[in-house]
């Protein structure tokens, strides 16, 4: 009986308080945000640094006398909370004063007010250059429930990412370092955090593939405008079955050939790549490096996947070169002469690695081709060959000195190219400064 009473009571109580939390979660109350910065204070955009990726922007609030966000209470287009294509009217509140900490990864993106806005246009606070890389033409859109979520493809931000209130702000007035101040009513800044930004890794395979993809910042297979090479990304790269391949799997493709490099370039075990760092890994390399160079190489090209490399693989792109329209291109049609009318070392070559002489290289042939040239090149037996023992075994084969010393000088230049990339990759990644760099 006591519990029937209960369960009365708490009835009546729920039917009076429920109006009360109807009012304080209604679609049509305003959208909670943060601003930048507090009143008597403007957001400063600063560079610091000279060269990509050196440098980055930070954002500061300093002291200005009447400075005041205009945000509180002007109502804007949002979308809803339930179906993110509605566009509502809502006012904006301040929740507080509160800016991401984002060390070098901090996103400036231009919030929409408008629906409508033209999505496609690359925003611009000022004339300075860093200004267009740092906005990428980001742009984001308010929910009613707080959240700013990117909604085209040309975002830093993930598409469909919500980003939460408390990790962004909102700035309507700004200054830069030069001195220049900003005050627009059509324009509003939504400073947030870029994770990518914080990893190097991250940073320049983004730079690559959105190099690749252009605005569309996808890859799809099939698609006649990128032709069989970009084909073969989308293949060995797409990870969910779609046919089509995005950042984030083009990211974990990269960090799966990583993951190989690394561990041969670890050669001590101890889980850093010191090794490149104290010059030894980058001027000498072991067969194995090698052997998966090769093997991730015929994986890419391969795009029969037969295991093997032939003019098969690339008939999309040599379909011109089909002399006598039979669907297949032979070597004959492709340079217009017998393999036995290449010159004698380059037919030397050609049988010494294709065996059985079918214009077909299967792994087989390429790996026992390579170990083959591999211990010829390893004088000393150590299981690593370098620029030196390189230029001597050609020396042995009659090449003369001063062609022995023109590949020597390229040699030495390229690995000191390679060294200094390598060299700088690495300093940005060892966050710590301890010289152990992990993966």
């Amino acid at each position: 009986m006591m519990d029937r009473i209960t369960l009365f009571v708490g009835a009546l109580v729920l039917l009076q308080i429920s109006p009360i939390l109807a009012m304080s979660l209604s679609a049509d109350g305003p959208v909670g945000v943060n601003f930048c910065c507090p009143d008597e204070e403007i957001l400063r955009l600063r560079k610091v640094g000279d060269n990509l990726p050196d440098w980055s922007i930070q954002a500061v609030c300093v002291r200005k006398k009447g400075a005041k966000s205009m945000l509180d209470g002007v109502e804007i287009s949002v979308l809803d909370r339930k179906n993110n294509q509605t566009q509502v009217k809502r006012t904006l509140a301040k929740l507080g004063s509160k800016m991401p900490k984002c060390g070098r990864g901090l996103k400036i993106s231009r919030l929409h007010t408008n629906l409508y806005a033209n999505a496609t246009s690359q925003f611009y606070p000022y004339g300075s250059g860093y200004v267009r890389i740092l906005t990428d033409g980001s742009h984001v859109r308010l929910l009613t429930d707080g959240f700013i979520v990117a909604f085209d493809m040309s975002s830093i931000i993930r598409p469909a990412e919500k980003v939460d209130t408390e990790d962004y702000c909102l700035a309507d007035t700004w200054e830069t370092d030069n001195g220049d101040s900003f005050d627009d009513d059509n324009e509003i800044l939504a400073l947030s955090c870029d994770p990518c930004l914080e990893e190097v890794l991250c940073y320049f395979a983004r730079i690559f593939f959105n190099g690749l993809t252009g605005r569309r910042r996808l890859l799809i297979g099939g698609d006649v405008r990128q032709g069989v090479l970009f084909d073969n990304i989308v293949r060995i790269g797409d990870k969910n079955g779609d046919n089509a391949v995005n950042f984030e799997e083009f990211e974990s493709k990269i960090v799966d050939y990583l993951k190989i490099a690394f561990k041969i370039l670890d050669r001590d075990n101890d889980g850093s790549i010191d090794e490149v760092i104290t010059n030894e890994a980058i001027k000498e390399y072991s067969l194995e490096f090698f052997e998966q160079i090769l093997k991730n190489a015929v994986e890419y090209f391969d795009s029969n996947e037969d295991a093997s490399i032939s003019t098969e693989d690339f008939l999309s792109m040599l379909r011109f070169n089909d002399r006598n329209e039979d669907g297949e291109v032979t070597i004959y049609e492709l340079i217009g002469l017998s393999l036995i009318n290449l010159p004698a070392p380059l037919y030397t070559a050609y049988t010494l690695l294709d065996e059985d002489e079918d214009e077909t290289l299967t792994m087989e042939e390429m790996l026992g081709f390579l170990r083959r040239t591999f211990t010829i090149i390893d004088q000393n037996i150590d299981c690593y060959i370098n620029l030196q023992e390189i230029i001597a075994a050609l020396g042995e084969s009659d090449l003369k000195e001063d062609f022995q010393l023109g590949l020597t000088l390229i040699g030495q230049q390229y690995l000191t190219l390679a060294k200094y990339f390598v060299d700088g990759f690495i300093a940005k990644a060892d966050t710590n400064k301890d010289t152990k760099v992990t993966l």
